[in-house]
């Protein structure tokens, strides 16, 4: 296998570099010398391509390599720091604010009468003006025992509440609950009465995602007619299309216990399992060439349509890009190499 086949990967390792340094030694001084010294690798790296032969730089490939690697480590260093909601200027954890204005970024999950969901911050109230703030909010919700609100994913809402910083895992053992939200850009919690929030007459989330969300919500539904017993029900929903807010604490207990606890997430192995199955049983159609398309029409088509009943999960639209990717290249004729 030749180097230039798999080019994709040998980028890969120095962008992760540079990603793993700004996530561990997050500086935002060093922000802007980093925009700097990337637009100067890249203006270095593009005079490089065009004079290549001209004065004969492909004697000198290691240096070349080495500033393309460079390059790639700076990238993935910035890439990172610019999407760290804490080094935002206009970060709301870094004042208190009383009043909030928020929106719903996923499908919010009850439980008994607390329901849970993630906001993104879109301003703050203090005193007699409003300010534009940035940021995201993990929001456990007491709902009215007599009129509990009904929220889905982009209502805007106004909460009066006190935000707090995550805790970190106090035991050795215990799950890291601190870590797991940083790794979605969430440093910040709060406990909010029904009573001290204002829905907003507004919707503002992304359509494509919200008709995921309902049409996800319409496959749960058709499960709970087909499946009676609740415990059954819990778990083919949350394996299938990675609803997880009706399984009960003894089952994730169970599953965390025996190890088995990835079982319950909808991940990108799903859509390569999918994706096999799928191209073993349209395998009579690789005879021809328009059979070929025809298989790839089909192959694509499902595997969208599972990624949208699954509320189009992150991981699971990663996997679909690929795959897609993947059989465009194998219908059309193109070359390919799937470590890319």
């Amino acid at each position: 296998m030749f180097k230039a086949e798999y080019i994709f990967v040998r980028i890969l390792f120095p962008l992760l570099i540079g990603i793993a340094l700004s996530y561990f030694y997050p500086v935002l001084k060093i922000l802007s010398a980093l925009e700097l010294v990337a637009l100067l690798l890249f203006l270095i790296i593009s005079l490089l391509n065009f004079t290549y032969g001209k004065f004969s730089f492909y004697k000198f490939k290691g240096i070349v390599g080495i500033v393309i690697y460079l390059f790639f480590i700076v990238l993935g260093g910035l890439l990172c720091l610019l999407n760290n909601e804490t080094l935002k200027r206009n970060y709301f954890g870094k004042k208190s604010y009383p009043y909030l204005k928020i929106w719903v970024n996923d499908e919010p999950e009850q439980t008994n009468d607390i329901l849970r969901f993630k906001a993104r911050v879109l301003s703050g109230y203090e005193a007699t003006r409003q300010v534009k703030l940035s940021g995201q909010l993990l929001v456990a919700l007491k709902l009215d025992s007599i009129n509990p609100i009904h929220l889905v994913y982009g209502d805007e809402l106004i909460v009066s509440a006190k935000y707090l910083e995550v805790e970190p895992a106090y035991n050795p053992a215990e799950f890291n609950f601190k870590k797991w939200l940083a790794g979605q850009n969430i440093y910040q919690q709060t406990f909010v009465n029904q009573k001290h929030l204002l829905k907003t007459s507004r919707n503002i989330g992304n359509p494509i995602i919200k008709f995921a969300l309902n049409l996800r919500e319409r496959q749960i539904a058709k499960y709970r007619k087909l499946i009676k017993d609740d415990e059954a029900f819990a778990v083919a929903s949350t394996l299938i299309l990675g609803y997880r807010a009706d399984l009960s604490k003894e089952t994730l207990a169970a599953y965390s216990k025996t190890g088995t606890i990835h079982a319950l997430s909808v991940s990108g192995s799903h859509v390569a399992i999918i994706f096999f199955v799928l191209d073993f049983c349209l395998g009579f159609l690789n005879r021809k060439r328009y059979f070929l398309l025809l298989k790839f029409l089909i192959i694509c088509s499902l595997i969208w349509t599972y990624a949208l009943i699954t509320g189009l999960s992150p991981s699971v639209v990663r996997a679909a890009i690929m795959i897609t990717i993947f059989i465009s290249a194998k219908t059309f004729a193109k070359n390919k190499n799937s470590y890319n």
